[in-house]
């Protein structure tokens, strides 16, 4: 969420408060220039006398605990926090600065609860905002959104609670209304624009590409805003588009994994194998347990034929813990093209890939090449009708089908399968190859 530096007033909701005398808020006024200067063992002092003079004080109680926290004395701070609860039990700031504590130990049920009823009780602004997003940082986003729509109500004007009301709903969820409350705001911020796109694009609005792309260019400096908006040009087939955009930001971030995975995909489907490559070698070196740099170099390798080098790259992949089902796939592939005497390697890797993930049509269909080398048409047919099933417009198997078919005297079958095969487009193999990479290696959508 974006922050403005929201402090936890120690003295929020006071005056309304008929168990807070003036003896002690007075008490309290003489110590917080102490805590001003950062002498917090001279206000440790003062406030603990102040507890001893006025015991059921829960403003001296709450400014204690501040200090505690402080000075990093976190049991401390959290047993004075509630001290002055038990005291007050409303008193909003002790609830937002004890949740806030709860938050940052992981304790994230009873920290919402704390800013649910610290919002439920408050109409102060900044602790509405304060609670807000401490509910978005507990991942309750509903909860987040609702207590900054009461915010908003407040404060119609502020930009950084209309950014952060929008970004509550579309985490919830709830695009249209984000769509609706961004609207509000005409900021030409990057992360005003990249929330904008982000948003768009889950309405299925391909415009929003273009609004990630912009606040790539204001801010290029940022990881995220440039990798995403690189991903958005990509999933529209704007590969040079996506390399303008990730190539300034990787000379102010020549280490980001992120961005050295996202151009050398780029490369790889603009056919700059060479690039690529280069760029998939730099991320594995930043980053040697990640999968999909592994995969995308491995089957690189495979395509311009440096098949041991695959090999190599694939199974040290295949030796980390839990390994992706791809990685299992691209080592069936490589030993498939390897050599005829791999055929029963390369099998077993099919096994586990499917395993893996049992909805991946092209593990289906070249075990059943395997198969039908091995002289078993049965068993080969039904992986290539598996893996039609699965993926419908993957033409690849219907050609195999139809071969199986018509050696069967399955006429009516054959002609509908080679029928269904010139539908879909006679794509060479190598090109499908490289589709399925494409859509393995494109990063999720965030």
């Amino acid at each position: 969420m974006r922050r403005r530096n929201l402090l936890l007033v120690i003295i929020v909701a006071l005056r309304c408060s008929a168990q807070s005398s003036h003896q002690d808020q007075d008490y309290l006024f003489s110590v917080l220039p102490l805590i001003d200067r950062g002498d917090l063992s001279a206000a440790e002092r003062q406030l603990l006398q102040g507890t001893k003079q006025f015991p059921g004080s829960g403003i001296l109680y709450n400014a204690l605990g501040i200090v505690y926290r402080k000075e990093g004395k976190i049991d401390r701070a959290a047993g004075s926090f509630r001290k002055a609860l038990e005291l007050l039990p409303s008193f909003t700031a002790a609830q937002l600065q004890l949740a806030s504590l709860d938050q940052q130990q992981g304790n994230k049920r009873e920290a919402a609860e704390l800013y649910r009823a610290a919002a439920n009780g408050t109409t102060n602004f900044e602790a509405l905002v304060a609670a807000g997003l401490g509910l978005a940082d507990c991942e309750d986003y509903s909860g987040a959104a609702g207590v900054l729509s009461k915010a908003k109500v407040q404060k119609p004007d502020s930009s950084a609670v209309t950014y952060n009301l929008a970004l509550a709903q579309f985490k919830a969820g709830d695009s249209p209304a984000a769509f609706i409350t961004l609207r509000d705001t005409g900021s030409p911020e990057p992360d005003v624009l990249y929330l904008r796109g982000r948003i768009m694009e889950s309405l299925g609005d391909r415009q929003g590409a273009n609004q990630i792309a912009a606040a790539c260019r204001l801010q290029p400096a940022s990881e995220t805003f440039c990798s995403d908006a690189a991903v958005a040009a990509m999933r529209q087939d704007k590969f040079v588009d996506a390399l303008d955009l990730v190539e300034p930001a990787l000379q102010k971030s020549p280490a980001s994994v992120a961005l050295l995975s996202v151009a050398a995909l780029a490369q790889f489907r603009l056919g700059r194998y060479g690039e690529a490559i280069h760029s998939y070698r730099a991320a594995l070196d930043y980053a040697p347990n990640l999968d999909a740099a592994r995969e995308g170099l491995g089957f690189l390798c495979y395509m311009t034929g440096d098949l041991e080098t695959a090999r190599t790259v694939v199974e040290a992949g295949l030796q980390h813990s839990s390994p992706d089902f791809y990685l299992s796939y691209l080592d069936a592939l490589i030993l498939y093209r390897l050599a005829p005497q791999w055929r029963v390697q390369a099998a077993a890797a099919l096994e586990r890939a499917i395993h893996a993930n049992s909805r991946f049509a092209p593990a289906y269909f070249l075990r059943g090449k395997i198969l039908m080398e091995q002289n078993n048409p049965a068993a080969a047919l039904m992986d290539f009708e598996r893996a039609a099933q699965i993926d419908p417009k993957y033409p690849l198997p219907y050609f195999k089908m139809a071969q199986i078919y018509s050696r069967q005297g399955r006429t009516t079958e054959a002609e509908s399968a080679r029928r269904r095969f010139a539908e879909l487009g006679s794509l060479r193999e190598e090109e499908m190859l490289a589709r399925q990479a494409q859509d393995i290696l494109m990063p999720a959508q965030p």
